[in-house]
């Protein structure tokens, strides 16, 4: 089953972008064997973009999104923790989405696991898992 993850970015710096993303994941899965990276346009907007990560049919696409409808978004996935934590979680607005294709023969396994240590290992992230309704 196919499956997402939100990483809520708590921090005030700018330095995040679409563009360093894809530079610290291509350095991240370079070792993977048959790796693709690559833009994606959004069909409905040709300024928004993602990227795609992908090895022969299977892909990781990742998306970089800021603003009104990310707070907004928060403010509803801040109902799931308590509320010390949910007024810090409110406020983001900023997160990386990643969306994983489905993998039930557990062939891509180890990409996952990669993927999530690389959200991990953003300072300050948030990580969050919107089928289960929880926090990793």
């Amino acid at each position: 089953m196919a499956f997402s993850l939100y990483c809520l970015i708590n921090e005030n710096s700018n330095k995040f972008s679409l563009e360093l993303i894809e530079k610290e994941l291509r350095q991240c899965f370079s070792k993977t064997s048959k790796f693709d990276l690559e833009y994606e346009e959004d069909p409905f907007d040709c300024s928004d973009k993602h990227l795609v990560l992908s090895w022969g049919d299977w892909w990781i696409k990742v998306f970089y999104e800021t603003g009104q409808n990310v707070i907004e978004d928060s403010i509803e996935i801040s109902t799931y923790t308590d509320s010390d934590k949910a007024s810090i979680i409110s406020n983001i607005d900023k997160r990386i989405i990643v969306r994983f294709a489905d993998d039930e023969l557990k062939k891509y396994t180890n990409y996952i696991i990669l993927m999530m240590d690389y959200l991990e290992d953003i300072s300050n992230a948030i990580i969050f898992d919107p089928q289960k309704n929880k926090f990793l």
